[in-house]
């Protein structure tokens, strides 16, 4: 069984859990899951199990779910010190409908299925540690304590669910801004706009623009500016060339926006950069192949294996 499911309009069973930790060398006794689920969120690995005849190894972060009528042991002592919550739960009674039949776009208005996997790994586990605490916590003599524990497994399965869609977005999404990088290198010749850009992925400007700030950590604008300052540098470093002509190999549009990006960029004047960093090549021969050398430049080092001293613009 490669997930759960159950109508997202009914509620699950919490039946018994805990939080259990041990030392170095414990090993999982053997146990045998008869109806019920049991959701291992485990904090600290890693955990050596049997699942089946699954070979399952927890690490920290780590969400695993045992389906009914499975045995589970340990198959190797662990190595260090180890922490997990284990929850008991069944899904319930009424059972769901299939996958395309509850996903049905055709009809909105149709009751949908809550689909989990069994296993994820989770960015982090505060908010889920959080609502288990509230569960584990619940006093069980209170009149509606069944009800509230219910409730509160049946919000953590939602949660796994939200945190695990939005980790695999995440990763669709960081590969579109790497598949973007990789264009913008291939494009920079022609200094592309963020609405070339947006336009190779079918998607808005504000959005790419978002997506930048996220994972590169500034805008699509500022990306292609730094790169071509890196260029700049890795020229200044390894060519003879003047600063005029580095500008124009470094695709800026002339030099002297040149010389004002690169200072404000690098604090200092492409001269200076230069003068202070030029015998660098002495011990690093190789320029950096994600930079976008201009392919006649990169020919030319190939054989000038010391360019001697720079010619000052």
């Amino acid at each position: 069984m490669d997930s759960v499911m159950f109508p997202k309009n009914e509620i699950v069973t919490f039946m018994i859990g805990g939080n259990f930790s041990a030392d170095a060398g414990w090993k999982h006794k053997l146990r045998y899951h008869h109806g019920d689920y049991e959701l291992i969120i485990c904090v600290k690995g890693p955990i050596n199990l049997l699942v089946g005849d699954e070979t399952v190894t927890l690490n920290a972060n780590d969400i695993y779910i045992v389906p009914p009528y499975t045995s589970m042991k340990g198959t190797e002592p662990s190595d260090r010190s180890i922490e997990f919550y284990w929850l008991h739960f069944l899904l319930p009674t009424k059972p769901a409908a299939s996958q395309d039949q509850s996903q049905s776009l055709d009809n909105p208005h149709e009751i949908q299925n809550l689909i989990i996997d069994n296993s994820y790994h989770l960015q982090s586990l505060d908010e889920l540690l959080i609502l288990t605490h509230q569960l584990l916590a619940v006093d069980v003599s209170g009149t509606y304590s069944t009800q509230q524990q219910n409730l509160l497994m049946t919000l953590i399965l939602t949660v796994i669910g939200n945190l695990a869609n939005k980790t695999e977005s995440d990763e669709k999404n960081r590969t579109v801004v790497n598949q973007l990088k990789e264009w913008i290198r291939a494009n920079i010749y022609r200094s592309p706009t963020l609405t070339d850009i947006a336009n190779e992925t079918q998607l808005n400007r504000q959005y790419v623009s978002r997506l930048f700030k996220k994972f590169v950590g500034m805008s699509p604008k500022h990306y292609m500016i730094q790169l071509k300052i890196q260029t700049a540098q890795a020229l200044l470093i390894r060519t003879n060339l003047s600063i005029k002509e580095i500008s124009g190999y470094a695709y800026f549009s002339n030099d002297k926006l040149f010389m004002k990006q690169f200072k404000q960029v690098t604090g200092v004047t492409p001269s200076s950069f230069r003068s202070e960093y030029r015998k660098i090549y002495h011990n690093n021969q190789v320029i950096d192949p994600v930079l976008p050398i201009p392919e006649e430049i990169t020919q030319k080092l190939d054989h000038d294996k010391d360019p001697g001293t720079p010619k000052e613009s």
